[in-house]
């Protein structure tokens, strides 16, 4: 088990932003206009092709997510593991063209996935997702602990997810009880984002690497749950 280190705090930028933490407890009526699924959607495709934006990083906490429209969730869901996996194999070109394109644009993909252990099964379940995500290209480094990373004290448990593009905007991603997406806000203030960067970058570097992770943690469970679907 890797451990964070302690010491880790939010960064604290000028103006006073502190990071994460300060994010987490903006009251709603500072956040701006929330932004729907499809108009969250947009608007990040537009942030995302933008020319200043040379790294997209992301701060994923959740324990659980439905994802409803990916076969490979979907046949998690229903539990049946083997199958989940096999079509998550199906789905590697797929997958594939994202970083061929981010990889043509310059462009660095990455994340820090915080996992409470013992893992829930969507998160054995994801940490199959995110192995072939690295295998692909992205930079996936992995936090585990009790509370939430980046902040001195768990914050609302609708926390779950940053995005951050470059310099240029960060979403602040919102999802349902159930765990589908509900929508996000779009914070374009440099000295929130520049204080959440500084977060993110003091996370990453704390962080266990992903592979090592799963083979230690996830993959043995994951193992675990497909051969019992042969039974």
């Amino acid at each position: 088990m890797h451990d964070p280190d302690d010491s880790i705090r939010p960064g604290t930028a000028e103006g006073g932003f502190a990071g994460i933490q300060g994010l987490a407890e903006l009251p709603d009526g500072s956040r701006g206009p929330f932004l729907p699924v499809a108009d969250y959607l947009s608007a990040f495709r537009e942030d995302y092709v933008h020319d200043s934006v040379t790294v997209v990083d992301k701060v994923e906490c959740g324990q659980h997510f439905r994802e409803p429209g990916f076969a490979s969730w979907e046949a998690f869901n229903r539990g049946a593991w083997q199958e989940s996996v096999d079509l998550l194999m199906e789905e590697r070109p797929r997958m594939a063209e994202q970083f061929t394109a981010a990889e043509e644009r310059g462009l660095h993909l990455r994340r820090v996935r915080y996992v409470e252990i013992p893992p829930l099964d969507y998160v054995v379940w994801e940490m199959a997702v995110l192995r072939q995500r690295l295998d692909l290209g992205e930079r996936i480094r992995v936090v585990v602990g009790q509370g939430r990373p980046g902040i001195q004290a768990p914050p609302p448990r609708w926390f779950s997810e940053l995005v951050i593009l470059g310099t240029y905007s960060l979403f602040e991603l919102r999802y349902k009880p159930d765990g589908v997406l509900a929508g996000a806000y779009r914070h374009t203030d440099p000295l929130l984002i520049d204080a959440c960067r500084t977060d993110f970058e003091a996370l990453y570097a704390a962080g266990e690497d992903l592979a090592a992770f799963h083979t230690r943690e996830t993959e043995p469970v994951l193992r675990a749950r497909c051969a019992g679907d042969a039974k």
